[in-house]
């Protein structure tokens, strides 16, 4: 293992994921004898290799996980994490304790699907996914929890998802003491779904992500104006719109603004399919935990049909009338869209339209560029119908955004070491906090470690 157990008087981070990258998010906290983790994410890309490979120390020796949402590049890793050993405590909200029974269920039928294509074992498993719920310690927003004896945590509504926290650390008692914040994936300031998001607390060390750093998101008038336009050549076309989603959190807030703006008039009213049974399953848990949110939340409005089965979403995607078809694989890398990218690609009445981030290398990113064709499935298949993209949907800070919540505290963080970021997107909002008078500013290498 790369990290022996040995005694930290000084509280030491160590970035082991989603540093120079947007995926696997995975950050040890090393004081005193006691080690944490900030998420276990799963990394995209991720090459085969021995398990013991996996992480660059014992599982056992974990205390706890504190974690920030359910997005499988900041917990896809527990279940193997659980299977190589730890037996602590996974601290997050009592949202994303609902999201994680489904999420890592997904996660890990996908990896072992992934591990039966390269003719392997897949380590994780169910049993893995279902023996951590039951050690997971649910928190209040603003509720002080004693972790261990002077390790004190607090969460925060980080706004990015339904249950998304900041995680506040303290440290040590009065003679000597260390706050540590980790943002996890911060929300948006203007787009109504979830509630505002409010600065974050002084840090001795601010850990924050920086995805959409040096970019500013369109607002939804823009958006809405954009998918006007889009819809309409499609309906003229006498085609069908192809939304990639992500299950967790950017279906609903999609179908949310699809079904408002067709009743405000600002699109075109359309039917809309639903082809992601998890996207389902989690839009029930946000029915049962709509009291968050900061709209009035219409799990299935009348416009929408849920395709309950592989038979129903073919006779969707080949039905003859336009319509808009939101299905799973946000990046376009698996999931339900897959199918349907098949059926329609090279169908010059279609769009696709974009929502989410593409990550560099993914079939996502690979539609984007300006190719008569793409590599996917085992071929090459001809780009005729029109892709589109609409940034505007994201749920994390943009540059402004950022500014806005981290600036309160310019005068009293010590210092900020930026995460979950292209190196692009890093250095730009390293740049925009420096300039804005914060000091000790740097995105981070992978394996790089900090102590204060």
């Amino acid at each position: 293992m790369g990290f022996q157990p040995r005694f930290h008087d000084k509280p030491k981070v160590t970035f082991l994921g989603a540093a120079g990258t947007v995926t696997g998010s995975m950050h040890l906290l090393e004081w005193r004898n006691f080690r944490f983790l900030f998420d276990c994410g799963m990394e995209k890309d991720r090459k085969p290799g021995p398990r013991e490979a996996e992480f660059p120390f014992d599982p056992a020796l974990i205390d706890a996980v504190f974690l920030s949402h359910d997005h499988s590049d900041h917990c896809g890793k527990l279940p193997l994490l659980e299977h190589l050993g730890f037996r602590g405590q996974i601290y997050c909200t009592a949202p994303s304790k609902d999201f994680l029974s489904l999420v890592l269920r997904d996660t890990v039928r996908i990896q072992q699907q992934e591990a039966r294509t390269r003719h392997a074992s897949s380590p994780a498993n169910q049993h893995d996914a279902f023996t951590l719920l039951d050690r997971c310690v649910t928190l209040d927003y603003g509720k002080t929890h004693e972790v261990r004896h002077d390790v004190k945590l607090r969460f925060h509504d980080a706004c990015h998802l339904l249950g998304s926290a900041v995680t506040e650390l303290e440290l040590g008692s009065e003679g000597e003491s260390f706050r540590i914040v980790y943002s996890g994936d911060l929300g948006r300031r203007s787009l109504p779904f979830l509630p505002v998001p409010q600065p974050l607390p002084p840090a001795d060390l601010l850990i924050c992500e920086s995805t959409y750093g040096g970019k500013i998101h369109d607002s939804p008038a823009t958006m809405a104006a954009k998918l006007h336009e889009v819809l309409s050549d499609t309906i003229r076309r006498g085609g069908k719109a192809l939304i990639p989603a992500f299950s967790l959190g950017r279906t609903q807030l999609l179908l949310h603004y699809l079904d408002t703006w067709m009743e405000e008039g600002k699109i075109p009213d359309l039917p809309i399919y639903l082809d992601s049974p998890l996207a389902v399953e989690i839009g029930r848990v946000h029915h049962r935990h709509r009291g968050r949110l900061a709209v009035n939340w219409n799990t299935f409005p009348d416009r929408l049909t849920v395709l309950e089965s592989w038979d129903e979403a073919q006779a969707a995607s080949f039905s003859p009338d336009p319509c808009i078809l939101v299905a799973s694989g946000g990046m376009c890398e698996g999931g339900r869209i897959i199918s349907h990218l098949k059926n329609h690609l090279d169908d010059p009445r279609t769009s696709i339209i974009l929502v989410s981030f593409q990550a560099p290398g993914t079939l996502g990113a690979k539609l984007l560029e300006k190719k008569p064709s793409v590599f996917f499935q085992g071929r090459s298949w001809n780009k005729w119908a029109e892709v589109h993209e609409i940034k505007g949907f994201s749920g994390h800070a943009d540059h402004d955004d950022f500014l806005a919540l981290l600036g309160p505290t310019k005068n009293s963080t010590r210092a900020i070491r930026l995460v979950h970021g292209e190196p692009e997107s890093a250095r730009a909002l390293a740049k925009g906090l420096t300039e804005h008078g914060f000091h000790n500013v740097k995105p981070v290498k992978k394996g790089e470690s900090f102590t204060l």
